[in-house]
């Protein structure tokens, strides 16, 4: 779950930079406690903010960083204001602190699929009173585990846990505010994506409707011709089978008229460009994270404005990104970037991923119907609505046009052009 998709305008790397760099610094405000060398620093509490607001980035390369950078600052800082003899010591023991932390906090709680506040909250006191047993250990060669410390020591991690915790909680539901909890944030994505792809599937149903209706005409035709040449057993099958059809279509156009009063477009209210990318990235996460994929989402967004056929840009951008998702699918840093700007009088919306790329045979054959490079575990084509339903919505719906270059084994980007007019009134249906 993501709890903040602000973050995700920056890199991946960026982020967690940002977060060795001011946890480092933190770790600076200080003061010595029950052992020399072992220290009561501020990035103790900064740290579980940053692990809470950036739940998508894997904790292990977050404390990675943290654990260079801490001792780093640390080490320069006793270098020139204290004795040098305990410097390499006193540094390992952070970098200790900080690997102890981080591996507690993957196994316990990133890992889980499903995550809460109380989970988190346990977790924390878990990471950071272990953590400091392993530290005062260290320092003492363990005779400094004495029964007053290991109690002393839990009391300030149960402290040091319930002020960055709560600092972390009520930051998170004032950004809330507008949404009556985040269950309800959560539902309202998965209704906006669900009923993103009903949508698109009623649209394509009635595109098949004359399909179907030329199928019983020509089933009609050659009855009228088989009665004339005489061979009343394939007139029978010829009239069974227009009669069949038929009643698919009165089937297929119920289901149609269901699904559409349900998803009447004159009751759905325009939405700013900002919200469907939070909610199709927010959603896309939860799906990255659902299958334990190393893989980071980038969101740039240079335009305000708002899109009333806004199910159509859902469906056009998750498409896109799941394709990406599934080229990129065990690589390690796996990367999506999304970017959304104004070219002239259209809309340019690029989605580029750094997965396995495009074999350059199969280019020209991609935004044919029925073409598909992604199988189940039964061997069965993976049927999602696919690139030449995409490629009709964008022409159809927004007279817009989409491109993709890709290098094998390297990258993909799709280029989607929308016409801005189209896109921010309502458009052709």
């Amino acid at each position: 779950m993501i709890k903040n998709p602000s973050f995700l305008n920056y890199h991946k790397w960026q982020r967690i930079i940002i977060a060795a760099i001011c946890v480092a610094l933190a770790s600076q405000a200080e003061f010595n406690a029950f052992v020399p060398g072992f220290i009561i620093a501020l990035s103790a509490l900064l740290l579980p903010v940053f692990l809470y607001f950036n739940q998508d980035l894997n904790p292990l390369q977050l404390g990675f960083a943290i654990a260079i950078a801490s001792p780093v600052f640390r080490g320069l800082v006793l270098l020139l204001t204290r004795n040098t003899t305990h410097v390499l010591s006193y540094t390992v023991a952070d970098i200790l602190y900080f690997s102890c932390y981080v591996i507690i906090y993957y196994l316990l709680y990133w890992q889980r699929h499903f995550r809460n506040n109380s989970a988190f909250f346990l977790t924390i006191v878990i990471c950071d009173y272990l953590s400091n047993l392993l530290e005062i250990g260290f320092l003492t060669r363990m005779q400094g585990l004495t029964l007053y410390v290991v109690e002393l020591v839990f009391v300030v991690a149960l402290v040091r846990t319930l002020v960055a915790t709560l600092i972390s909680f009520l930051f998170h539901y004032f950004q809330l505010l507008i949404v009556r909890s985040e269950e309800h944030e959560q539902q309202y994505y998965h209704f906006i994506w669900v009923a993103a792809a009903v949508k698109s599937e009623v649209y394509f149903m009635k595109k098949n409707v004359s399909d179907i209706e030329t199928v019983t005409k020509n089933a009609y035709l050659l009855n009228e011709r088989l009665k004339t040449e005489q061979l009343p057993e394939e007139q029978k099958m010829a009239y069974q089978i227009a009669q069949r059809v038929h009643e698919i279509k009165h089937s297929y156009q119920d289901v149609i008229k269901g699904l559409g009063d349900y998803f009447d477009d004159q009751d759905n209210a325009p939405m700013k460009m900002n919200d469907i990318l939070k909610i199709v990235s927010s959603y896309s996460q939860m799906i990255i994270h659902s299958r334990h994929l190393d893989i980071n989402l980038v969101v740039q967004n240079s335009l305000d404005c708002t899109v009333p056929e806004h199910y159509y840009l859902v469906t056009i951008l998750s498409n896109l990104i799941l394709n990406g998702i599934d080229a990129i699918g065990k690589k390690r840093n796996g990367e999506i970037a999304i970017t959304v700007q104004e070219r002239n009088e259209d809309v340019q919306v690029t989605v580029h991923d750094n997965g396995s790329g495009i074999p350059e045979a199969m280019l020209p054959l991609i935004f044919k119907a029925g073409f598909s490079t992604k199988f189940d575990q039964s061997g069965d084509i993976y049927r999602g609505i696919g690139l030449s339903n995409v490629q009709s919505i964008v022409q159809d719906q927004f007279a817009g046009r989409i491109t993709v270059n890709s290098k094998e084994g390297s990258s993909t980007t799709f280029t989607v052009s929308l016409n801005k007019k189209l896109l921010t009134s309502k458009g052709a249906n």
